[in-house]
């Protein structure tokens, strides 16, 4: 029988990073300003990256228009 390795969640290095950001926020323990931009820094290569695969996406601009032409 053969089977495949299926891409179920989150990549779990990636979850357990994000959980223990979230338990330190729960605890009040803010992250530093050095943490503070290296997450920007990161978020902007994905956003780059994204962008590189799937160009630049209107949908906020859509679902505005739709919402506001909808009442």
């Amino acid at each position: 029988m053969k089977t495949t390795a299926e891409n179920v969640g989150m990549d779990p290095a990636l979850k357990a990073e994000m959980q223990e950001a979230c338990d330190r926020i729960a605890k009040g323990v803010l992250p530093t300003m050095e943490e503070r931009k290296a997450a920007a820094a990161r978020i902007d290569r994905m956003r780059e990256d994204n962008a590189r695969l799937f160009g630049i996406q209107d949908v906020t601009l859509d679902a505005v228009r739709e919402s506001r032409n909808s009442q």
